[in-house]
């Protein structure tokens, strides 16, 4: 009786060590990275892409450097690959970029054609 209470008990841990994980797959994107488009039309070209997680799903906005800021859609980060889109005025752009430890790289793809995209990882003062 004591080993069947153990394994039930141990069966209705599951899912909340499969939360645990999954959540934890998500850690390399997470946090604050400065980026630059140097080809974005001016005032874009520069801010703060903010990545956290909310109700386990990734969620995030860019911080513009007049204050402005912009809700990023679809936020998927799988085998090293963050993907989001964002609306620049009225437009859906989509991003696409490759996380390596503090530096992200990638292509942001506009109506007028793709533009380069890097980040830094900002150090928190935790």
């Amino acid at each position: 009786m004591k080993k069947l209470m153990i394994l039930v008990f141990m069966i209705g841990m599951i899912p909340f060590f499969a939360n645990a994980v999954s959540s934890s797959s998500n850690t390399p994107v997470l946090g604050e990275w400065k980026y630059e488009v140097p080809s974005a039309p001016y005032g874009y070209e520069k801010g703060v892409l903010v990545i956290s997680e909310k109700d386990n799903q990734l969620v995030g906005e860019v911080k513009l450097p007049d204050g402005y800021k912009i809700e990023l859609k679809k936020l998927t980060f799988e085998d090293g690959i963050f993907s989001c889109g964002l609306y620049v005025d009225y437009e859906y752009v989509k991003v696409k970029v490759q996380i390596d430890g503090q530096k992200m790289s990638g292509n942001v793809d506009t109506s007028q054609g793709q533009m380069t995209l890097t980040a830094k990882k900002v150090e928190s003062s935790k």
